[in-house]
């Protein structure tokens, strides 16, 4: 039998031939990243273990100074995302040389985000809390007492930025909202790394809103929170969405673009459980997921006016229910739910320090306000 083939078809082949090759290799094994309060105690007593003897090592020492050193040219610019999810990974593969069954873990942030100071990961059980005393030394948690050596010697310290508590973060809604209206990488790490990515590192503060922020173990799993936002959007059609700017007189970045310090390229890190990216987000159990698969009707947004509704969620625009019932989205008892809370800015001296745009800032700032003002007068009722 002959086989006949033009030449687009062949063509085609080839180019999908091309792109499989170019993945990096199926991983082996699999760490599974956990939300951390679904950790078992034994779990959770890896992780103190390893990490305290990375601190005797010197590790936390080597992280913060990187990433002090690359500041400049990872932030503002599309290197954020890929550098990050590389750089979290590379201190996981770390802990896994001292103990293989460390998984890290992140953080909610979604179902703290009223009061994050409340949280019980901000507490004496996990990450512990507020700095004390005149030098903001953090007393409890799993780095009680840390003396930080880079970049000189000091308490590890926090100091959240509305005295004992914690001004209000982004909400699922709005990051569910980010994430439909975003179609190029550009964009979404644009409004990811002004809104929630900021807002953490800037309502903690102390060392996490410095350059060597990476000292507090904290930063770790806010991280692992983003890269698994970033992970979500991939899996919703952005597997290899990539573009941007660049940095280091790189004006536009693609896959092969190198990931400065590591110098990997963009496209190895683009897929979970290739390569050396040899991990997966498990969801939380304790808190409703809102970016889980149809979250936009599980979370009753489908119960929104049209007009809002097309607005801020371009994807679910004209959606219902299969049953054409809209979702209970009566609160959850531990928290008295009336409306979303208006988010914080971020602060002139961040802006400074970050070297962002002042003016995308603001774009983002007045958009989050528009978001609320919206959802807030069409009568909207958040999850939690």
């Amino acid at each position: 039998m002959r086989l006949s083939f033009s030449v687009p078809l062949v063509a085609c082949l080839l180019l999908a031939h091309n792109v499989l090759a170019a993945r990096p290799k199926k991983c082996k094994s699999i760490t599974t990243r956990k939300e951390v309060r679904d950790l078992s105690s034994s779990e959770w007593r890896t992780i103190k273990d390893t990490i305290e003897k990375m601190q005797e090592l010197g590790w936390f020492r080597f992280y913060a100074s990187i990433h002090e050193v690359y500041f400049p040219v990872v932030h503002g610019v599309s290197q954020f995302l890929p550098f990050h999810r590389r750089f979290v990974r590379y201190f996981e593969m770390t802990a896994q040389k001292i103990n293989p069954d460390f998984a890290l873990p992140y953080w909610n942030e979604f179902a703290d985000y009223r009061n994050p100071a409340d949280s019980s990961v901000l507490s004496d059980r996990y990450l512990g809390g507020n700095g004390q005393g005149s030098d903001h030394c953090v007393m409890d948690g799993v780095q009680a007492n840390w003396t930080m050596a880079y970049p000189n010697e000091h308490c590890l310290q926090r100091q959240f930025n509305n005295g004992d508590s914690i001004n209000p973060w982004y909400s699922a809604e709005f990051l569910q909202s980010i994430m439909q209206r975003s179609d190029t990488m550009a964009d979404f790490r644009d409004r990811m790394e002004n809104s929630q990515h900021g807002m953490a590192h800037l309502g903690v503060r102390g060392d996490m809103s410095t350059k060597h922020s990476a000292n507090d173990f904290l930063f770790m799993l806010h991280h692992a929170f983003i890269d698994r936002i970033w992970s979500i959007w991939q899996d919703d059609g952005h597997r290899t969405t990539f573009d941007g700017p660049g940095s280091m007189g790189e004006e536009e970045m693609t896959l092969d673009s190198k990931i400065l310090f590591f110098q990997d390229t963009v496209e190895d890190v683009m897929y979970l459980g290739r390569g050396q990216m040899c991990y997966e987000y498990d969801e939380p159990s304790s808190e409703p997921d809102l970016l889980s698969k149809r979250a936009n009707i599980n979370s009753g947004l489908s119960s929104l006016p049209q007009d809002v509704l097309c607005k801020w969620y371009p994807k679910s625009c004209g959606e219902t229910t299969s049953d054409n019932t809209t979702e209970s989205t009566a609160p959850v008892a531990h928290i008295a739910l009336k409306q979303l809370p208006l988010p914080a800015e971020i602060p002139q001296e961040a802006i400074e320090m970050h070297g962002f745009d002042p003016a995308a800032v603001q774009r983002m700032a007045d958009e989050a306000r528009q978001f609320v003002e919206d959802m807030n007068a069409a009568g909207f009722v958040p999850k939690y």
